[in-house]
C-alpha cells in the first residue's frame, strides 16, 4: 500500500502543476520554470540533510544516472511547462499519461523488472483509460485530429522522456537512496537550466524575480519537490511501470480541473474513460 499512497499523493501533486502553469505561468518561459522548479527542489533536499540524520553518499557509478537525468528532465519539464502553459490541461494530463507505455523497457534492461501479468492488464487499462480521456478533450474524437494539437504533441514527447526517466530514477534512487539521488539530480539540473537561460534568455530569467512570478515559479517548484520526492519513494519499492501508472491518474485529475477552472471541456460523457484508469490502478495495487 506504501508505494501505491506515495503514487497516488504525487498524482495530486503533478494535477496542481498542471493547474499552476496553465493559470499563472502562460507569459514565463519554459526554460525559467525548469530552471526554477529544479533550484526549489535542490535547496528542499538541503534543508533534509541539514535537519535530518541522513548522509550523503556519493554517487560513484551513479553519476550516469544523474547525467542521464539532467537530459530527461530539461526536455520533458520544458515540453510539458509549454503544453501546460499554452494548451489545455484536460488534454496535456492525460496524454501526459501515457508513459508508463515507454517504462516498461527501460526499467526492465536498467532493473531488471517487468510486471506480472496483471501488471500488464493494469498498464493497459490504465492507458486506455487516458487516451479515451485525451480523445474526448481533443474534441476531434480520433488520435489523428489529437495529435495535430501542438499541447498534445508536447505531451506525448514529454511523456516519451518521462516513461525513460522513470526507469532512470529507479536505478539511481536503488543505488544511492532516494535522498542522496534526488539532492544530486536536482542540483545538477538546476546548474544546467540556470547557465542556459542566463546566456540564452537573461532578461526572462530576471522577469521571473518579479513577486508575481516568483510566487508561480517557488509554488510550481514547492509542488514538483513534494512529488517527485514520493515518487522517487515509490520506485524503490515498486517496478517503475506500476508506480509511473499510478502517478499518471494527474491526468483524470487534470481532466476534472480543466473542466471545473478553466471550461475546457465537458467532463461527464468521459465518465467511461475515467474508469478504465481506475480500473487499471486497482489491477496494479492487486497484482503487487
Amino acid at each position: 500500500m506504501s508505494w501505491f499512497a506515495l503514487s497516488l499523493a504525487a498524482a495530486v501533486t503533478q494535477a496542481a502543476q498542471f493547474a499552476v502553469l496553465k493559470g499563472r505561468a502562460r507569459e514565463i518561459s519554459p526554460l525559467v520554470i525548469v530552471a526554477w522548479t529544479q533550484l526549489v527542489a535542490f535547496l528542499g533536499w538541503l534543508c533534509f540533510f541539514a535537519v535530518s540524520d541522513h548522509s550523503l553518499v556519493w554517487p560513484g557509478r551513479a553519476w550516469l544516472a544523474i547525467a542521464a537525468s539532467v537530459v530527461l528532465v530539461t526536455g520533458m519539464s520544458g515540453l510539458i511547462a509549454r503544453a501546460s502553459a499554452r494548451g489545455d490541461i484536460s488534454v496535456v494530463g492525460p496524454v501526459y499519461a501515457l508513459s508508463p507505455i515507454f517504462t516498461v523497457v527501460p526499467d526492465g534492461i536498467l532493473s531488471g523488472t517487468l510486471p506480472t501479468p496483471l501488471g500488464f492488464v493494469g498498464i493497459g487499462l490504465a492507458v486506455a483509460g487516458t487516451v479515451g480521456l485525451s480523445r474526448g478533450a481533443a474534441g476531434g474524437g480520433t488520435l489523428r485530429a489529437l495529435f495535430r494539437r501542438r499541447d498534445a504533441l508536447d505531451a506525448l514527447l514529454a511523456a516519451i522522456f518521462l516513461g525513460m526517466l522513470s526507469a532512470v530514477d529507479r536505478w539511481g534512487a536503488l543505488a544511492l537512496g532516494p535522498p542522496s539521488y534526488l539532492v544530486c539530480s536536482h542540483g545538477a539540473t538546476a546548474m544546467v537550466n540556470l547557465f542556459v537561460v542566463a546566456v540564452v534568455s537573461p532578461r526572462a530569467l530576471r522577469a521571473s524575480v518579479r513577486p508575481q512570478s516568483l510566487l508561480t515559479v517557488v509554488s510550481h517548484g514547492v509542488l514538483g519537490f513534494t512529488g517527485t520526492a514520493m515518487q522517487t519513494s515509490a520506485l524503490t519499492m515498486a517496478p517503475a511501470s506500476y508506480v509511473n501508472a499510478v502517478r499518471r491518474l494527474s491526468g483524470l485529475i487534470a481532466v476534472v480541473l480543466g473542466g471545473t477552472l478553466f471550461r475546457e471541456v465537458e467532463t461527464g460523457r468521459r465518465l467511461a474513460a475515467a474508469a478504465l484508469a481506475c480500473a487499471g490502478a486497482v489491477c496494479l495495487l492487486l497484482a503487487r
